[in-house]
């Protein structure tokens, strides 16, 4: 098969947050508690076997439409034939992007 294998995936982060100073015992992996602003950010990206990337920065959740964008945009970029591979996530799932 020649096709060209695209991983997608979703991940939300914090941004400008300040971490908090504190004791732990050696060789422990505590959670780590942030204060702070609480601002967030959504990336959602895809990369290819070869290792292209591709990324879309947004300041709200992930929609079915946003995912859309972007795997119209990989079609775009490789006119080959592709292998998409997506997780379960609902965005994933929506018929905006399975029709």
């Amino acid at each position: 098969m020649d096709a060209t294998v695209v991983c997608i995936d979703q991940i939300k982060k914090s941004v400008q947050v300040e971490p908090r100073a504190a004791w732990f015992p050696r060789g422990t992996r505590p959670p780590v508690e942030l204060s702070g602003q609480r601002d967030w950010t959504c990336l959602l990206g895809a990369i290819t076997e070869n290792g292209d990337r591709f990324f879309s920065r947004f300041e709200e959740y992930v929609t079915a439409e946003h995912t859309k964008h972007l795997i119209l945009a990989v079609c775009q970029e490789f006119k080959d034939d592709l292998l998409v591979v997506l997780d379960e996530a609902p965005y994933f799932q929506a018929s905006a992007v399975t029709d």
